[in-house]
């Protein structure tokens, strides 16, 4: 528990550090010149690391292909579905931030995206107490038999579908971490290919957990069921470590330090 309570500690100072101009009683402001491809890579990398709608897919995508007995068949398969999860999220960031150039209103959508953000966080912690029960953040249950039938197709296509249909109703359940880094995104200003090169790093260490789980199962490193089992012990933990950091974020947005 002490390791878990430390565990979490650390990962609520991850919005702290990243603030650009923090506000501390007493000492002032403090000034970071953290560049935003870090922030990208450590708001890609918690986003994927803690979306339990992706994950759960490719565990049971690469489980069911395990019982198959096609470990090549598991890498490929992977692999193809954690790059179709890197081309629509890509897509979705880019188009959002498309928007925001156009419509304007940089500081109303700043305000908004802070409080979706505390919401969101309440909602991941409510998990933690009460898992499952009333509203979650997770994949629809009517859209379950569908990716279970995309799953058992096994192929190239399909796990291309799969890719496709998880990550857009999945939006609900990942989007909160995109939105704060396209925002950031927004008020710098960044626009033409350092805009897509920075998209582009985000979603790259997004989908690394997704690619570092598929190589490991590939490997012999963990055994899928066993894997798994651990997921499901520790998926209220994840709730409620990132119920925390956005809501810290979100605070964070809000009072600008970002």
């Amino acid at each position: 528990m002490k390791q878990l309570l430390g565990l979490i500690f650390g990962l609520l100072l991850i919005p702290l550090v990243l603030a650009q101009d923090l506000e501390v009683p007493v000492i002032g402001k403090i000034t970071t010149n953290i560049p935003l491809p870090l922030i990208g890579m450590i708001l890609g990398f918690l986003d994927g690391g803690f979306n339990p709608c992706a994950l759960s897919v490719l565990f049971f995508l690469i489980a069911y292909l395990m019982a198959l007995g096609s470990r090549k068949k598991c890498l490929k398969i992977g692999l193809i579905y954690s790059l179709m999860v890197f081309t629509v999220y890509f897509l979705f960031m880019y188009g959002f931030l498309k928007i925001i150039y156009i419509i304007g209103y940089l500081e109303v959508i700043k305000n908004i995206v802070g409080f979706v953000l505390i919401i969101f966080g309440i909602v991941e912690i409510k998990d933690f107490f009460f898992y499952g029960k009333w509203f979650s953040l997770e994949i629809p249950k009517f859209v379950k038999p569908t990716i279970e039938k995309l799953v058992k197709a096994a192929t190239v296509s399909s796990a291309l579908l799969l890719g496709l249909f998880v990550s857009l109703v999945e939006i609900p359940c990942a989007g909160a971490f995109p939105m704060v880094y396209i925002t950031l995104l927004a008020s710098k200003n960044i626009q033409g290919v350092e805009n897509v090169l920075y998209l582009a790093l985000y979603n790259l260490f997004f989908i690394l957990p997704l690619i570092i789980l598929t190589l490991i199962f590939y490997f012999g490193l963990a055994k899928v069921e066993e894997a798994e089992k651990k997921r499901l012990e520790l998926r209220k933990y994840m709730r409620l470590v990132a119920g925390l950091i956005m809501i810290v974020l979100g605070i964070v947005i809000l009072m600008r330090w970002l």
